[in-house]
């Protein structure tokens, strides 16, 4: 089947981009179109089912840019590079008998134009070049290249910005588009087909999960409930202990639409979920075995092939890697005798939390370990200079005060 790509754009870079497509298989084109690139955000809501997006320049990418992020779809953007600039140039030399110090021209990038320039060892008067700005709108550019020709200082107007080239032929004002080259165009219709087909490759991917419940407690339920979900299928291992088949598609929305964090708080019934992706059903199910020991109650963790920990779900959606190059990070496990993965749960706890400050205590719920076990490990990035004690607090009940603690290492590396 062919990628179908939603294209949000001006009617001229339509037609220009039509007269490219075809030297690109099993691609499927649907065009969106805008008279200004501001409109690029309503037009998003627009969009009918497609495999990607892709946007006909920076600035219509710019508009959209916060809304972006929550498409489900993949999407790209045609970026205004140096070869643009370059073509569209020579383009002007090549046809026009114009010199360049009476070019006003408008781009995103003005340092792109200087680069250029300097590329082509160019030594006269450089031409006007107007940075182009979310927070400016068309018609001020427009005025900006009008004022020079009706001052006489330019001959001629490269515009970024087809309105502006629109309303430049309405008055006459001699100019042209910027040329996006033939072949920035195919790379970016291929790189956006490639993404669309890794997001479906991604999305196939086979997701192996681990449900445990506690003994005495009924399961057929759960077991529905949970598989219905997150569209599962699933093997009885032992009455209270089921193994579940998914995909990474269905468990990502089950997970976006808090499907199963609905679920988690109308099951009362403490169980255990995990989940593994792996390069093969085997090292699914050996990433979900494992991801499961870090599992509690009404908790859900998934185990990736990169070894990557994600979760706890639906507390939170961070992520730890199990598995760590980082020289930084196993140079404090050498010196503090501490395992690679203590350390790096030791910076998710303090990236997640509000105050740099912590006890004991809190370390110890955030590990899950015994207060014992926490104390050891402060103990031992004190030591070595990797923790403060910053002062001390006050307990409601009788007992000693808690000390305080204060990380001394980087954490946002």
């Amino acid at each position: 089947m062919p990628t179908k790509i939603a294209i949000i754009c001006s009617k001229a870079f339509m037609k220009r981009i039509l007269s490219i497509a075809q030297n690109i298989e099993n691609i499927q084109l649907e065009f969106y179109l805008y008279n200004q690139p501001s409109e690029a955000p309503s037009l998003l809501k627009q969009i009918k089912p497609c495999d990607a997006l892709l946007l006909g320049g920076t600035l219509p990418y710019l508009h959209a840019q916060s809304s972006l992020e929550s498409l489900p779809i993949p999407w790209n953007y045609l970026k205004q590079d140096e070869v643009t600039i370059a073509t569209t140039l020579l383009s002007l030399i090549a046809n026009k008998a114009i010199s360049l110090q009476r070019v006003s021209i408008d781009v995103m990038h003005p340092i792109f134009v200087d680069n250029v320039l300097t590329e082509i060892e160019y030594t006269g008067t450089k031409p006007y070049v107007h940075p182009i700005c979310i927070t400016e709108t068309s018609k001020h550019i427009l005025k900006k290249h009008v004022a020079l020709w009706e001052a006489k200082q330019i001959d001629f107007v490269i515009t970024s910005i087809h309105s502006v080239f629109d309303e430049l032929q309405l008055q006459n004002i001699p100019a042209m588009r910027m040329l996006d080259a033939k072949s920035s165009i195919i790379q970016c219709l291929e790189e956006t087909k490639s993404k669309s087909l890794l997001t479906k490759s991604e999305s196939a991917k086979a997701v192996v999960g681990f449900l445990a419940v506690p003994e005495n407690n009924q399961c057929a339920d759960i077991v529905q409930q949970i598989t219905a979900a997150i569209r599962a299928t699933y093997k009885e291992i032992t009455p209270h202990y089921y193994e579940l088949y998914t995909t990474a598609g269905h468990l990502q929305n089950a997970l976006d639409m808090e499907n199963l964090s609905h679920l988690m708080q109308q099951i009362n019934t403490p169980f255990r979920l995990a989940f593994g992706y792996g390069h093969s059903i085997y090292e699914a199910a050996e990433n979900a075995t494992y991801a499961l020991k870090f599992s509690k109650p009404f908790e859900i963790y998934i185990l990736d092939e990169q070894k990557n920990l994600l979760g706890p779900f639906p507390k939170s959606a961070g992520k730890l890697s199990l598995k760590t190059k980082d020289p930084y990070i196993l140079q404090m496990a050498k010196q503090t005798s501490l395992s690679p993965l203590n350390i790096s749960k030791i910076i998710q706890f303090s990236r997640e939390r509000q105050s740099s400050q912590f006890t004991a205590q809190n370390l110890s719920e955030y590990l899950q370990v015994t207060r014992r076990t926490t104390e050891r490990i402060i103990k031992k990035l004190v030591d070595h200079g990797y923790a403060n004690i910053v002062g001390e607090e006050m307990t409601h009940q009788q007992g000693r005060p808690r000390t305080i603690y204060e990380l001394n290492f980087a954490t946002y590396s």
